[in-house]
Order: C-alpha cells, then structure tokens, then sequence
C-alpha cells in the first residue's frame, strides 16, 4: 500500500521435514465449511502395465478405518483404483494401501475423528469421490487423484461458512487455468514464502495478501500444496506455543495483522492447539487498538483517529474467521458491522455509490488531505476502494442477518452500479482514480480492476446482485488478460501501482512520478490470482 509499509501500509519456527504421511493430512483439508468427511477408504490394488485409470470411491460407511491396500507391480506406474470416501466420526486413521506409483485419496475426518488415509492411486488414477455436506462441522473433501485425476469438490457452506474469504458459489479450475499457472509461479519463483515478491521478511500483508489469493486457488482444486505453502510463511512466525511474531508488534497497524486470517483456518484444517492460541492472542489485539471519538479503528498508531478502506479488508476478516470457531460471542460480528458501516457513513458518496480512501476524525489538526469539515479525503482511489469491496462480498456470508446486514448489501449494490458506470469502455479497466477517467492525466490500473472483477463476479455468484452484472466482470476479465505476459508456465501481471497512502489531491494520486507501473508486485499477483480464481472455476 505504501512504500513497504502501506497499502493498508526473526526467531523463525523452520518448517519441519514432511514425511511422507504429512502429505495425507494436508490433502485432507476441507474445502468449504460444514459437514462430515470420513475415513479413507480400502486402496486399490496396482492395474495393469498399460496405466488405466482408477475408479471413483464411493461414500463409506461411519466409524469405519481405512484397511491398508495391497501392493501393486505394474512395470510401468499403473493406475490403482482410488479408495472409497467414508464418514470418519470418531474413527481412526486408517492405513493407505501401496499403489505402482501412486498420488493419494484421502477422506477427510469427521466430527471429533481422526483424518483417515486412503489407499494410493496410479500415476493415471481418476477423480477422487466428494465428501458430502453435512450440517455442521468441516466439509468433506474427495482426496486428490493421480497426475491425471481431479481433485474431489467439498460441501456446501453452513454455519462455518465461508469464514471470511470463501469467496465465490464452488467449481474447480482447471490445471492449465491462468489461476493455477500463477499459483504454481509463486511458489517456483519463491519457494520460501517469507520472500514473496521480493518482500523482506515479516508478518505483514504485502506476504498475506499474495496468500490470500493462492488460499482461493487451493478452495478451488484442493491442492494440497497450496494450503502447504500457506503454512510454511504462518510456522516461520508462529512458535511451537502458538506465540506470534508480529512485525512492529509494540505499535498497532493493520498492515501488520492482516496475515492473521491464516490462524483459524489452518486451525480449522490441522486441529493444531497453537493455532487457536495464536488466533486467541491476535483477538485480544483488537482490544488494545486506539479509537477515534466515533469508536472508529485507527489505521495505524502513526494516523491518529484516521480510517482508511484498506483497513477494513486488512482488519475485519479476521474477525469474521476467528467467529467461526465459536469463542468470540457477539464481539467480532458487532465490531465488523460498527467498523464497515461508520466508514461507509463518512467516505460513501450516494449519488455515485463510490467511496473515497479515507476519513479523519480528529476534533482539530485534521490531516492535511482531509476536508475541514467532513474530514473525507478528496479522491476516489481504486485500490482502496477494491479493499473495501472484497471485504464486503468475503465477509457478507457470515454476518448474522438483520438491519445491518441489509445496510452492507445496499453499499455492495449501489458500488456496482459505480464500477459499472466508471469502466473503462474500451479495455474493461478502471482508472487510478475511479471517476475521473475523462482526464487526461488519468491512467488504467491493473490491481485494483482486478479486485473489481473479483467483487462482482462473487456478488452474482451470491446473489447480491443482478447477474446481468456478469457482463461488466467479463470485460473487466478481459482487460486483466490483457495485462498478463510471461510463458506458460511463468506468467507475469503488469500494470499495479505501487504501495500509498491518502493523497493530499487527485494531481498526487496520478502523479507521474509513480509510473511505471510494477510487474508482479504483491498487489498485482493478489488481485489476479483472486480474479482468475473466480473467473475461471468451472
């Protein structure tokens, strides 16, 4: 957001040596947020040398562990039948049978039960069978197949849902879709996290945000490896005790906080205890930061009684996440509601449905961006207003129903009105500052088109909003394809501003001294790895 530090701105825990079985318990993470998965079934025994595919595994029966398949021979990694699915409350691990050369199929444990292995398929296996969505609980997820099998799709959402980011209405992506090819850059151009993007090390969101975006690539395919990666950046800066190593920890910045989101789910995924506890220490976090005389957040201890739209997308899904896991009573949704709907009051301009970066409550000395009166910052920054509109359509599944909801759901429609009205007719972009496209000095922007697309196709896919909607995020779709060079198998997303803060004017937000635009910088990688993933799931 800002030069290493905005854009909302080392004891390290080295990851343990994998062996072998981790590779099952990490294929075992759910895909959405309710219902039962199981134990894995028998594995199937090695096929022919000719490497036929595997066949589906049906739903198994409850309790039941996985028995330990027999060995195949094929000469030539022949295709094992994948093992079957089962409903694994209370159950044991069950053993995977050894396959030619196999992958694996894993059923995911149910309530209280322990993650059952499946047994091993081929190098050819097919689609492994769905988990089926229950109600309550973690969803069932088919395991993964052979190099050439799909992985299984999980349940429907319940009252876990989609915890702050489960974004979108389901469907898979393809191995060969832009989504997975950029995933798969990440982690081939940065195999250590921690240095994502060229990042220094830190607990911080410009390394959260390009996690978020692969977090939504592996909801989409259940690769194991996706979640993998995710935790290795959470285990360099969560101890063994579930302490975190929160970067500047002394002094409050929701920059700083944002990879938070990464705690309850991989405590969700896991069951380890130093999740949860670390989740529990960032919650009472919220309790410390500073407050503005309306009650606001402050986005940073240097910006006194500020508020910014990044804020609410680096700040509030944690909330919403951590409130899934049961322990946060009305606290987290009542906080999201007061810190989204009192922000929207004082930046949100209702004859265009837009909203400007940021808002400065103090009584006196105001910032010298802000107007004297309404204390509103002069300009409509698109990035900013991305943050705030994917943090709307993330987190709108999860908060109780009722008077507020209804108030975040009018912001979200009358901001695609906006988004529709400030395209950009020829190329499906928008502009760095949204609704000023019709001068000159304005220019295209890649990142925060991206997070447009993202919003409004999810929005249809809910149901917020008309569907007729799907048009604009198709053009703007095709605008982001413009934007992506590279080979095949290294793609690159030009066209993102770099990090800033609230501009005193619009001449400073489109200054030419920003120019040019950056390839591959976390912004860029976060809002087309979050664009393709939705657009492209099938």
């Amino acid at each position: 957001m800002f030069p290493k530090g905005d854009d909302g701105e080392t004891m390290r825990a080295t990851m343990r040596g994998c062996f072998r079985g981790a590779c099952v318990l990490f294929a075992a993470a759910w895909m959405a947020s309710c219902g039962g998965g199981g134990e894995g079934g028998n594995a199937g025994t090695a096929g022919t040398s000719s490497g036929s595919a595997g066949t589906t595994g049906g739903a198994g029966n409850a309790g039941s562990p996985g028995a330990a398949g027999t060995s195949g021979a094929g000469t030539t990694g022949s295709a094992g039948a994948t093992g079957a699915a089962g409903d694994g409350s209370g159950g044991s691990t069950g053993a995977g049978g050894g396959g030619a050369t196999g992958g694996s199929v894993v059923g995911t444990g149910g309530a209280g039960g322990s993650i059952g292995a499946g047994g091993a398929a081929g190098s050819t296996g097919g689609s492994a069978a769905a988990g089926r969505g229950g109600a309550g609980g973690g969803a069932g997820r088919g395991g993964a197949g052979g190099t050439a099998g799909a992985a299984g799709r999980g349940g429907s959402g319940g009252s876990g849902g989609a915890a702050g980011g489960a974004a979108g209405s389901g469907g898979m992506l393809a191995s060969t879709s832009l989504a997975v090819r950029f995933a798969n850059a990440v982690m081939s151009r940065w195999p250590d996290p921690n240095n994502i993007a060229g990042q220094l090390p830190g607990w911080e969101y410009n390394h959260g945000i390009v996690l978020r975006g692969i977090e939504q690539v592996w909801r989409h395919t259940g690769d194991a490896r996706y979640l993998q990666y995710i935790q290795r950046y959470t285990d360099e800066f969560v101890s063994a005790s579930g302490s975190v190593m929160i970067t500047d920890s002394a002094n409050h910045s929701f920059d700083n906080l944002q990879p938070s989101i990464f705690l309850p789910l991989l405590y969700q995924q896991t069951n380890m205890a130093k999740y949860k506890t670390a989740a529990d220490s960032i919650r009472a976090r919220y309790d410390t930061i500073p407050k503005n005389p309306d009650g606001g957040f402050w986005h940073k201890q240097t910006y006194p009684n500020q508020m910014w739209l990044d804020s609410i997308y680096m700040g509030e899904p944690f909330l919403v996440r951590y409130a899934a896991l049961g322990t946060c009573g009305t606290y987290c949704n009542d906080t999201v509601y007061t810190q989204m709907l009192l922000l929207s009051q004082h930046v949100r301009d209702t004859s265009t449905g837009l909203l400007y970066h940021a808002w400065d409550d103090s009584p006196s000395m105001k910032a010298a961006w802000a107007n004297a009166t309404t204390g509103r910052s002069p300009s409509v920054w698109g990035r900013a207003l991305g943050w705030y509109a994917m943090a709307l359509v993330d987190l709108l599944p999860d908060l109780p129903a009722g008077t507020q909801h209804d108030q975040l759901l009018a912001i979200l429609q009358g901001l695609a009105m906006g988004l529709k009205n400030t395209q950009d007719p020829t190329t499906g972009l928008w502009y760095q500052v949204v609704d000023q496209g019709s001068k000159t000095d304005n220019w295209l922007e890649t990142s925060g088109s991206g997070m447009f697309v993202y919003t409004l196709k999810v929005a249809v896919n809910r149901g917020y909003i008309d569907s007729s909607y799907l048009t604009v995020a198709n053009k703007g779709w095709q605008g982001m394809m413009s934007k992506v060079t590279g080979g095949t198998s290294t793609p690159s997303i030009t066209g993102a501003v770099k990090g800033m803060g609230v501009q005193n004017n619009y001449a400073a937000y489109v200054a030419t001294t920003l120019m040019p635009l950056l390839t591959d910088s976390p912004h860029g990688l976060c809002s087309i790895l979050l664009a393709a993933s939705e657009m492209e799931a099938q």
